[in-house]
């Protein structure tokens, strides 16, 4: 039995409703299920940055609190990152080269 097309798009009209709401919805315009994804990974990676300042930034305030109270924190500080030494020793830096 030969139907019409009038037959089969009266016969098919949710099925594609259907189809063209989940493309809308999935691929087409600003909100789109992928720009979605991309986001979702794009939060995650900077709530991870944010985490990492936030123990810098622990960490930092703990060597301030220690420089403010503490005298010999500040010798430490000056002679790990700054290099500074007192009249009688010699501070020899010894960098290793990769390959």
């Amino acid at each position: 039995m030969k139907h019409s097309i009038k037959y089969w798009a009266f016969k098919l009209k949710y099925l594609v409703a259907l189809a063209i709401f989940v493309v809308a919805i999935g691929f087409v315009g600003e909100n789109c299920l992928v720009n979605r994804i991309g986001q979702q990974q794009e939060i995650a990676k900077l709530k991870g940055e944010i985490d990492e300042y936030n123990r810098k930034f622990e960490k930092d305030k703990a060597t301030l609190d220690a420089l403010k109270h503490d005298p010999d924190a500040m010798k430490e500080v000056a002679r790990s990152r700054y290099y500074m030494k007192t009249d009688n020793e010699d501070i020899f830096i010894i960098e290793e080269e990769d390959e």
